[in-house]
């Protein structure tokens, strides 16, 4: 049996079931009013000829309505006398119209055993999203005895306000929040827990819109539930029941056990849920921090979780603000709200770390702070923290030093330089004057810029004051122009750079110009750093052209080219530049030009070598490229057509491996297309470096392909005929292609070459590639008898002797070559009935007849044929003149052939 129910707590409903509960609005029961929210459905199922809707006040659609009458029934099969309390059941529809809160009742007015009568409350979705009136819902079903079906009907609800759920008794909460809440959700099964009905409107209330609206459960149940496929994301089971949840796919929680929270605000969460007077999960102020966040998920729970957890730890550990900072920082937190809680917690951490925490761990604390806090508004924090800073200065210069020297990309420190400057000009003279002898020359810059007195300090030491020459060329305009003439002649090395720069960012072009002879006079050059960065100034001043002319005019050297090369940028102009200076060495401008298509990226690499100028000189030049650059052309295909050509020609011929594979696949894939200039030169070298037969497929298929002219894919076909034993073997291993390609050109436009090529592989493929010879013949011999005033005849005779000996086979089709096959007659014979009639009336070569009806094997009954047609006489005397260009072999088949088929003359009977 099971034990208390959620109705503890709520009031008790009227006694007579026909007054309508619109009437509640004018109630006050002790602290709970009542107010219109909500208008409620209700249905009753229970026994009758079975379990069955026995009364509603709302049609549902048939799915929804399935669900209901189902989800009504009893959860899971009784024993004999068995007996249970009335149990919860809590589901969304399937259209999600209504979320459901049922009450199930065991009826044993009925004879049957088993049988149940249920209440369930409709409650629109809308409704139960925004307000999930849970303890109307819960009054509703608080019926002290079977529900009648004159409870049925629409009702307006009151909501109870302020109304507190009932607490649920001492069970395994913490493992069953932290399955909801803090691990991957899956189902729930929690045995033997106490008051079920209890706890699961807790958990029911607590959840969040968007989860509640699609979660179920129920609070009793022999054996798993399931709604849309799906299973129950919370049920409670009896421990007897536990047999028949062997196969749960989700978690199984013994409700009786006491388990220690696993996470850190386990314990919160179940006070909120199971303690506080109404279960929340976040309180307002955690909403309002919030705000304009997704405060339906579980990290929304736990930021706020953390926040409340590190406010309560600022007195007593500075670095609680620090983490109150990085929350408040990422955005998922209202700025506003973070930003009036964090105001006085930050100023007492500061306040906090200066007298608690070790220099080091201020100094870091304070440097973490001023990142966190940078563009934030909050004055008061930040002038503790600025307090903080001076301070931490005063006794410690050094350690303002050391934070100085962090990487400051954002200028959060930056900010600091007036506090720390102030600091260290309090400070006793020893430690303040160690610390700046010891800071670099920058970050001493930085600090005398920002006065607050330091400057009268520094000047009270010689040493200071040799530090300070060069930082005050940053600060005083006067002063910097004197420096500058004093140490510009003696920046001769690279270690100089520091002060260099500021003083090169001065110079004018003709003091840059007069720089860069200098630095050649002195050291050749040898200054790299200083050399790039007068090239820096030479192009925030655009002067680049004087620069590269006054550098031409210096002693050629190795740091001299170099730097010109640095100087070119990889654009058109720069590189006619190169092509057109006489100044420099044919070697040098090759150098530079290779540079610069190598450090081009694809948009500048096909700007170069869209250039006339650039281009003819890359084709002059290409013997000289390297094969990487090469490759890298070849593959370019926005180069013109005669530039590409002449590189893919190189490129292909100075690869190996895939790199030339690649690069013949790429070329020829452009290049079959169009007719060139180069092309009897360049296609035959990129056949020949085909290796495979995907390849020779490839090259078939797009060398034919439909839109090409007829003068192209002749020379095409030419060509691949052409080319070396091994390559032509792969072309005649795809025969088939060809012959497809062939059929897709419907007009056989080619020319009378390109069909006699295309005869000679399918001859060979005859001998060595068998079944694309049979597939070529099939796809080829139907169209081919058909094109009559096409040179096509050698092709016939090559493909119509595969055709002709495979009508032997059972499993041959005739219908490609437009026969009318008939049932009972030789196949054959049709077969030559059509090639007698193509080549007769046709502009083929009568001799190219003789040659096929030899290669079919049955030269009589073709010539036979022949004789019975009309003209056919004539004909075969064409066909026996014709025969001669054969050899003797042919020459005899033949005759024999006519001679067999001609009627023998008879002798006349002498009288």
């Amino acid at each position: 049996m099971r034990g208390v129910t959620a109705t503890a707590g709520l009031p008790r409903r009227p006694m007579e079931r026909g007054r309508k509960i619109r009437t509640w609005r004018f109630l006050w029961l002790g602290r709970w009013a009542f107010r219109p929210v909500n208008k409620f459905q209700v249905q009753i199922h229970g026994y009758r000829k079975g379990h069955q809707l026995l009364a509603t006040s709302l049609a549902l659609p048939r799915e929804d309505q399935a669900t209901l009458d189902r989800l009504s029934d009893v959860a899971g099969p009784l024993r004999p006398r068995e007996e249970f309390e009335p149990y919860l059941s809590a589901y969304p529809l399937p259209s999600a119209s209504h979320y459901v809160i049922a009450r199930t009742w065991q009826d044993s007015t009925v004879p049957r055993a088993g049988c149940v009568r249920t209440m369930s409350v409709l409650i629109e979705m809308k409704d139960w999203r925004q307000s999930a009136p849970i303890g109307a819902a819960l009054w509703l079903l608080s019926t002290p005895g079977l529900p009648s079906v004159e409870g049925a009907h629409s009702t307006d609800v009151e909501a109870i306000g302020d109304i507190g759920l009932p607490v649920a008794p001492e069970f395994n909460a913490s493992e069953l929040l932290e399955a909801i809440f803090f691990e991957e959700f899956m189902p729930v099964a929690m045995f033997d827990a106490p008051s079920p009905d209890a706890i699961a409107s807790r958990v029911l209330a607590a959840l969040w819109p968007d989860i509640r609206s699609r979660f179920a459960l129920s609070t009793f149940a022999l054996s798993p539930r399931k709604i849309g496929g799906r299973d129950f994301d919370l049920v409670f089971a009896p421990g007897s029941a536990k047999s028949k949840f062997t196969g749960w796919p989700g978690r199984r929680i013994d409700g009786r056990m006491r388990q220690t929270g696993r996470h850190r605000w386990t314990n919160a969460v179940v006070r909120r849920v199971f303690e506080d007077p109404v279960p929340k999960l976040l309180s307002d102020q955690d909403v309002q921090l919030l705000r304009g966040a997704d405060v339906q998920s579980t990290s929304a729970l736990r930021i706020a979780l953390l926040w409340n957890e590190l406010v309560a730890k600022v007195e007593r550990s500075p670095s609680a603000a620090l983490g109150l900072l990085d929350i408040a920082n990422s955005g998922l937190v209202n700025s506003d709200s973070a930003a009036r809680v964090l105001e006085s917690q930050v100023a007492s951490a500061a306040q906090s770390a200066a007298e608690t925490l070790s220099s080091d761990d201020a100094w870091d604390f304070a440097s973490a702070m001023a990142r966190k806090m940078q563009g934030s508004d909050m004055p008061s924090s930040q002038a503790a923290v600025e307090n903080l800073v001076a301070d931490l200065a005063r006794r410690s210069p050094s350690g303002a030093i050391d934070l100085l020297l962090q990487p400051d990309s954002k200028g959060a420190i930056a900010a600091l330089l007036p506090s720390i400057a102030a600091g260290i000009g309090a400070a006793e003279a020893s430690p303040a004057k160690d610390a700046l002898i010891s800071a670099p020359p920058e970050v001493f810059a930085r600090l005398l810029s920002s006065g607050h007195g330091l400057s009268k300090f520094v000047l009270s030491s010689e040493e200071l004051i040799e530090k300070t020459s060069g930082a005050l060329l940053d600060l005083e305009p006067e002063l910097a122009k004197t420096a500058d003439a004093a140490l510009l002649p003696w920046l001769v090395r690279d270690q100089h750079l520091s002060v260099a720069e500021p003083i090169f960012a001065r110079l004018d072009a003709p003091a840059l110009m007069k720089e860069v002879k200098w630095l050649e006079l002195k050291n050749g050059l040898a200054a790299t750093e200083l050399c790039r960065a007068l090239l820096q100034r030479a192009r925030e001043l655009k002067v680049l052209a004087r620069f590269r002319d006054a550098l031409v005019s210096l002693e050629p050297s190795l740091p001299r080219d170099d730097l010109i090369e640095a100087s070119l940028s990889a654009t058109a102009e720069d590189a006619r530049w190169v092509i057109s200076e006489g100044a420099i060495t044919e070697n040098l401008a090759a150098k530079l030009l290779y540079g610069l298509l190598e450090k081009a990226n694809a948009l500048e690499f096909r700007e170069l070598m869209s250039d006339a100028a650039i281009s003819s000189w890359v084709i002059g030049n290409l013997d000289r490229f390297s094969p990487e650059l090469l490759f890298r052309a070849a593959l370019d295909d926005h180069i013109s057509l005669d530039a590409y050509a002449n590189i893919a020609f190189v490129a292909v011929r100075k690869a190996s491996g895939v790199d030339k594979l690649e690069i013949s696949r790429r070329a020829l894939k452009r290049l079959l297309k169009v007719r060139f200039d180069l092309e009897e030169e360049v296609l035959p070298v990129l056949l020949n470096s085909i290796e495979t037969q995907a390849d020779a497929r490839s090259v078939a298929k797009s060398g034919l392909a439909l839109e090409l002219s007829a003068d192209v894919a002749s020379r095409n076909l030419v060509l691949c005929e052409r080319t070396h034993p091994p390559v032509r073997a792969l072309f005649v291993s795809t025969a088939d292609e060809f012959a497809h390609r062939l059929k897709d050109r419907v007009d056989f436009d080619l020319s009378v070459s390109a069909f006699d090529a295309c005869a000679r592989i399918m001859f060979d493929a005859q001998k060595n590639s068998l079944k694309a010879y049979q597939l070529a013949a099939g796809w080829l011999v139907g169209a081919l008898l058909k094109a009559r005033r096409r040179p096509v005849s050698l092709l016939i005779v090559a493909l119509f002797p595969a055709y002709y000996v495979g009508l032997e086979s059972d499993d041959v089709s005739v219908s490609f070559l437009g026969l009318s096959a008939m049932f009972g007659r030789d196949p054959k014979k049709y077969a030559r009935e059509d090639l007698v009639d193509a080549y007769l009336y046709s502009s083929w070569k009568p001799a190219h007849l003789a040659l096929t009806a030899i290669r079919c094997g049955d030269t009589i009954r073709i010539f036979d044929r022949l004789l019975k047609t009309y003209g056919g006489e004539e004909y075969l005397l064409r066909i026996s003149k014709e025969i001669s260009e054969f050899g003797p072999e042919v020459q005899g088949l033949v005759k024999s052939a006519i001679a067999e088929v001609r009627p023998k003359p008879t002798r006349k009977r002498k009288p």
